[in-house]
């Protein structure tokens, strides 16, 4: 999968590291090649993150916003995950038929 990550925030080398490790393990669920799109930035008070995967057959587009910069990534990464595999096991699923 590729990765590519955009940020409007200052973010270390060790953390950018971590995100794409999060981003690689998502593409366990993808069937075929695609590409991942992570946007940061900071709003007010807030952090946002949104991620933006596409498919050969599918586009995903999540957003969260939270205080922490970590916690709003590991929030949108496990809702990313919980819908990557929905849609993977409805895929699975309507094969199997």
């Amino acid at each position: 999968m590729k990765i590519s990550i955009h940020s409007n925030v200052e973010i270390d080398k060790s953390f950018e590291e971590y995100l794409n490790k999060k981003v690689e393990n998502l593409g366990k669920f993808i069937f075929d090649e695609g590409n991942a799109e992570i946007f940061i930035k900071k709003e007010g008070p807030f952090y946002v993150a949104e991620i933006d995967i596409h498919t050969k057959n599918h586009i995903i587009f999540l957003k969260e916003k939270e205080n922490d910069i970590a916690r709003c990534i590991d929030f949108l990464i496990d809702r990313t995950k919980r819908k990557l595999r929905q849609l993977h096991d409805r895929i699975v699923d309507k094969n199997r038929k």
